[in-house]
């Protein structure tokens, strides 16, 4: 039986995705491999399909460098114009269930080359709309995140680098108990600085890992009541291995089945700081990206209290592939 608030994937040709299929994973996952595995490419399939269902398939193809740099090379001829993406959600909430909605969406785009059309199934009133047609894929650049200030910057979501950063602080921090809260966490994320906001302290000033870490509490913050997609590449850069484990009960606190937050790592602070539940492991194999959940294993979460996830991991005891 399919766990509750549990998500099921379907990707098919995105760079080195020929094919994946992904069932159970939880509105909080980590998706743990070695660089170059695919990692990234899993971001921007994502962020691919939220372009689709934003604002149609030739912006998508803009955005992601046309065709040729979307279709996987490793899929066969017959399979190389098409596009395919699937999601079903789990137990939908209550509401949704009485009004005999369906809980999942389907994504076809045929003819990738000459000319794209896509065939999908979704209610636009459906909650699964709002959670695709949200996907961000967060990279931050601190570089970027300490722009200062522009009067037409847009405030209302950070943008998937963090350049707009300042002016969504100014609306956060118009908020006593937000900007409190935000404080709090860098204190304890940033060992050594105390408290600061965008009042007190121009964001130049600050050390990149400062901004970085403060870019993502505020992405975190800032989406836990919306409905959508949060995919983080690489959150654990520049953070205290000891803030790191803070930062991952924050995460798993805030996702949840109409705001998944998934994060992608190669770290093994990040790994100790997960669940067997919601371990994603990903490798490559011939060229082809492949993922499989930690706990479709023999090992139980019981089996790890003495060695550890991150040592399992480590060790290949999950069967996902060696790191290096």
């Amino acid at each position: 039986m399919a766990d509750r608030s549990a998500f099921d994937l379907k990707i098919s040709n995105y760079r080195s995705i020929a094919s994946l299929e992904i069932d159970g994973l939880r509105p909080f996952s980590v998706f743990a491999g070695p660089n170059g595995s695919g990692k990234s490419n899993f971001c921007d399939a994502l962020d691919f399909v939220g372009r689709v269902c934003r604002h149609g398939v030739e912006d998508a193809l803009r955005a992601h460098g046309g065709a040729a740099n979307v279709r996987s090379a490793k899929r066969r001829a017959s399979y190389s114009q098409r596009f395919e993406f699937g999601m079903h959600r789990h137990n939908a909430d209550d509401h949704v269930a009485r009004r005999n909605q369906p809980s999942s969406y389907t994504l076809k785009i045929h003819d990738l080359d000459t000319a794209p059309k896509v065939e999908e199934t979704l209610f636009r009133q459906h909650p699964l709309a709002e959670l695709l047609t949200n996907v961000t894929a967060y990279r931050v650049d601190p570089r970027s995140a300490k722009e200062p200030d522009r009067s037409d910057a847009d405030p209302s979501t950070l943008n998937a680098n963090g350049s707009n950063l300042a002016a969504v602080l100014r609306r956060i921090e118009a908020d006593s108990e937000a900007r409190q809260l935000i404080g709090e966490w860098i204190e304890m994320v940033v060992p050594g600085v105390q408290a600061t906001t965008t009042q007190r302290q121009q964001l130049d000033q600050m050390s990149d890992g400062t901004v970085y870490a403060l870019s993502l509490l505020v992405t975190v913050l800032d989406r836990r009541d919306r409905p959508g997609i949060t995919v983080i590449e690489e959150p654990e850069r520049g953070l205290h291995p000891a803030a790191i484990a803070e930062f991952v009960e924050l995460l798993r606190d805030s996702a949840g089945p109409s705001n998944p937050i998934w994060v992608t790592t190669h770290s093994e602070s990040l790994v100790r700081g997960a669940r067997l539940e919601e371990l994603v492991l990903v490798d490559k194999e011939r060229g082809r990206t492949k993922m499989k959940r930690a706990a479709s294993g023999a090992l139980k979460q019981e089996d790890l209290e003495q060695l550890g996830l991150e040592a399992a991991w480590l060790s290949n005891l999950l069967d996902g592939g060696v790191l290096w």
